[in-house]
């Protein structure tokens, strides 16, 4: 093997140890998904072996790393990979997806100095999840309007649809996020699209009960609430503000769409979201430092409004309780 290619296998292997937790032998797994001795799959970490396409492909599909061939920085910049997870029109595609989710979001917070930066143009998808009938609302909501199950296509919302198993890997993943320190960046619009996909569906008589459309609308309120509690606490952990694990930022700029950026083990990966709710992953070192800059930016024209600034946090949140409460009055008068 030549030094050019030894050395982007090198940084390839190095690129798998990170995606693992430490307690994990990376020889261990890639000797699982190879089916080869650990031997062997020495040889490939230490480069003396070239790793071939077809255990690439294997490699990245189980990792979950997107491989970037190494080029000049100047190259690196045009073109990035993306991992993300496919959704189809079967309820067992979103029941994989979550599972994904919510081995992610268990990985970041395995890794002593994980972080999230979020900037929100909509709320981050797992506050939903601690509110029964709002997880409810949402899974339905993304399974019938986005990814347009067949099954769904004449029901009307009802809050026991979801299955009971989905539920709890919903529950389970908002339990492992709310012990990752995280930045959150929203908006005056963050909540819109929430409340908006609410009154659509009362529009369109897509509520089983008007009661139904009023529990959702409770368990938003519920959900601000809770928010705007950890915001004053600077903690998302109910009684620990000693772990000042969250700040909030209010921005009035447009964030223009929901990026993520995570940071752990000394790496950096960036979430991108499409599709409404989906987002594809890259490590691709230049994209996540254009995106850290850009972040960094945002928050310098921001008002941290979590831990300090009470009057500024007041006024935020009263316009989230607003838009619940205009909405409520339009369908308790129908």
């Amino acid at each position: 093997m030549g030094q050019p290619e030894k050395s982007t296998q090198l940084a390839f292997v190095q690129r798998l140890k990170e995606s693992i937790p430490p307690n994990i032998s990376l020889a261990d797994e890639m000797a699982d998904v190879l089916d080869v001795s650990t031997d062997s799959v020495y040889r490939r970490i230490r480069g003396e072996t070239a790793i071939s396409i077809d255990e690439l492909t294997k490699l990245c599909a189980h990792f979950k790393v997107p491989f970037e061939v190494g080029v000049a920085s100047a190259d690196a910049r045009k073109t990035v990979s993306f991992a993300y997870t496919r959704l189809s029109d079967q309820l067992e595609t979103f029941q994989n997806y979550m599972m994904s989710l919510g081995a992610e979001i268990a990985r970041i917070r395995s890794a002593p100095d994980g972080q999230l930066v979020w900037s929100a143009e909509d709320v981050p998808i797992f506050h939903h999840f601690n509110y029964p009938v709002l997880t409810n609302f949402k899974l339905f909501y993304w399974s019938k309007s986005i990814l347009n199950l067949p099954d769904l296509d004449k029901l009307p919302f009802s809050p026991e649809f979801i299955p009971a198993d989905l539920m709890q890997l919903a529950r389970n993943t908002y339990d492992q996020y709310i012990a990752i320190p995280t930045i959150e960046i929203w908006t005056e619009d963050t909540l819109n699209s929430t409340v908006k996909q609410v009154e659509y569906y009362w529009e369109s008589g897509l509520f089983q009960q008007k009661e139904h459309a009023l529990q959702v609308l409770n368990d938003i309120e519920s959900m601000i609430q809770n928010l705007e509690r950890q915001a004053g606490a600077g903690s998302k952990i109910d009684g620990d503000s000693d772990s000042g694990n969250f700040k909030l930022y209010h921005s009035d700029l447009m964030v223009g769409n929901n990026s993520i950026l995570v940071k752990m083990a000394g790496r950096k990966a960036a979430y991108i979201s499409y599709n409404t709710f989906n987002s594809m992953v890259t490590l691709n070192e230049s994209f996540c430092a254009d995106i850290e800059y850009w972040l960094q930016n945002l928050i310098r024209k921001s008002v941290l409004i979590s831990g300090v600034s009470e009057k500024q946090r007041y006024r935020f949140f009263k316009m989230k309780y607003d838009k619940v409460r205009k909405l409520r009055e339009k369908i308790e008068k129908d």
